[in-house]
């Protein structure tokens, strides 16, 4: 054990069970976790798959679950890349035809300092592109493509688009954007109630905007919430004990501890585990 000398200190601080935090603070530089470690504890040796993931202040939030959809779930991966060249580079790599299928995006997020975090999927849909100009969506959609997840990083919004996915295909969907927190709570209870679910949404600092993106799933209800995170992320395990399951928690960038929580009743899911706030290597 770490305590008797006999193996070296590990990398995260290790705590008493009996403990209380407070009493015995983390010690500089052991406050953060290995990406590739951190999340791989939520996907090895489970049928998990990363539902949704963000970064807030460079800390990582996410959404495992499994689904019937995916059930044995295929192979998935996940990496963080430093830069746009890079990250493009890993998609062409995994996106190279193996025995007939590919490895394509499933959730994406991107932080200003670490870069791209990208989680493949095999067998998820059957052709994905990227899109950074926001007036090519339009076209996307006419090729049968629709879009599954975006994220952004300095002034370029990356508006992953797929094909043929078991959640969105032929569903018809809207995106839009705008400047202020206040203009997307309105916006999104304007499509809600036309029917329309928020299933993405990220902030572009260099452009300071929302791009937004709803899809219209009359298969499943949704429910929505914006408040601080804590009452978020409590209303969240609420809504779960009566049938809904999160597809996208949001923290805001520009105002304080608000976050936005989407849930579905998806009977696809039965569980889900998220993780708020750490800190990665």
């Amino acid at each position: 054990m770490f305590m008797t000398g006999k193996k070296p200190r590990p990398r995260t601080e290790p705590m008493y069970s009996g403990g209380n935090r407070k009493d015995f603070p983390i010690t500089t530089g052991y406050d953060s976790v290995d990406s590739l470690d951190f999340i791989g504890s939520y996907l090895f040796h489970s049928q998990n798959i990363l539902i949704c993931q963000g970064f807030y202040n460079g800390r990582f939030s996410g959404c495992f679950a499994p689904s019937k959809r995916y059930s044995p779930r295929p192979r998935v991966f996940w990496v963080i890349r430093d830069d746009e060249d890079s990250f493009f580079d890993s998609v062409e790599e995994h996106c190279d035809t193996v025995n007939g299928k590919s490895e394509q995006i499933y959730s994406l997020a991107c932080d200003e300092n670490l870069g791209f975090a990208v989680f493949f999927m095999k067998k998820y849909g059957t052709a994905q592109a990227i899109v950074t100009n926001l007036s090519r969506i339009e076209r996307k959609w006419k090729d049968g493509f629709e879009v599954t997840s975006c994220a952004a990083r300095g002034s370029t919004f990356y508006i992953v688009m797929t094909k043929d996915t078991r959640e969105y295909k032929d569903k018809q969907q809207k995106w839009f954007t705008c400047s202020t927190w206040n203009e997307i709570c309105h916006e999104i209870d304007v499509e809600i109630k036309a029917g329309f679910t928020l299933t993405g949404i990220c902030y572009c600092t260099g452009l300071r905007q929302y791009f937004v993106i709803t899809t219209k799933l009359p298969e499943v209800k949704s429910s929505h919430h914006f408040d601080d995170t804590t009452a978020a992320l409590n209303w969240m395990d609420e809504q779960h004990h009566v049938g809904y399951h999160p597809i996208l928690i949001f923290t805001d960038p520009l105002t304080v501890n608000k976050t936005l929580v989407v849930m579905t009743t998806d009977t696809n899911r039965s569980s889900y585990k998220y993780t708020f706030g750490f800190k990665l290597e």
